[in-house]
């Protein structure tokens, strides 16, 4: 493996350009994204520590999205052609594979639905539930205060709102008492209310699996 280090914004990975190397994120926060022709920005999945980014470079060889840092961190590279190796070599790492592209699969239709059914609110509500599922592998915070790593533009694109609205959505949570927010940080004084505003199951990340 290859260790290097991102600065917040940096690519990690770019759509398009043919990739001879897997990412797995060791530290830090980032997401997928697309983009439109005009440059709009779509983010299309949340990624922390212990996720792989990009393991599809191992079979289909040219990405089709890009990856960027929303924070500082640490990627692990590793050859592509020893992905490949390892799956035929072992069936575990095939299974875990498939695991890890069947839960995308099942990701991905859930942010469909969210981006095209939900309201704002629920919408929003949604998001944050992932987003606390995502940051709690790494364990609780004692003091219960989350740290919200995106900015609400970020938000807005992984949820199709401005960031206006998602101000708006986030003060709309508060007033009702779902989420506490001061400055980048927030907490959940009920996450079972939370779940319930944002008709949020965790069952389509399948971490039980993945974490296995």
């Amino acid at each position: 493996m290859t260790l290097r280090s991102f600065s917040s914004g940096d690519f990690i990975g770019r759509e398009g350009r043919s990739a001879s190397t897997c990412a797995v994120l060791t530290r830090g926060f980032a997401v997928r994204q697309k983009l439109t022709g005009s440059g709009d920005r779509q983010i299309v999945s949340l990624h922390g520590p212990g996720d792989a980014l990009n393991f599809q470079n191992a079979f289909l060889g040219v990405p089709d999205y890009d990856i960027r840092s929303v924070e500082d961190c640490v990627a692990s590279f590793v050859d592509a052609s020893a992905i490949r190796a390892l799956a035929a070599e072992r069936p575990a790492v095939a299974r875990s594979l498939l695991i890890s592209a069947f839960t995308e699969a099942s990701t991905a239709r859930e942010w469909m639905l969210n981006l095209g059914r939900r309201n704002a609110r629920t919408r929003l509500a949604h998001f944050l539930c992932e987003y606390l599922d995502r940051i709690s592998l790494q364990g609780h915070p004692a003091d219960g205060k989350y740290e919200l790593r995106l900015s609400q533009e970020q938000i807005g694109d992984a949820t199709g709102m401005t960031a206006v609205h998602v101000n708006r959505m986030l003060k709309a949570l508060q007033t009702e008492t779902l989420i506490k927010q001061l400055g980048r940080f927030i907490s959940v004084p009920n996450m079972h209310a939370l779940m319930d505003a944002g008709e949020y199951n965790p069952r389509y990340l399948h971490l039980q699996e993945s974490n296995a």
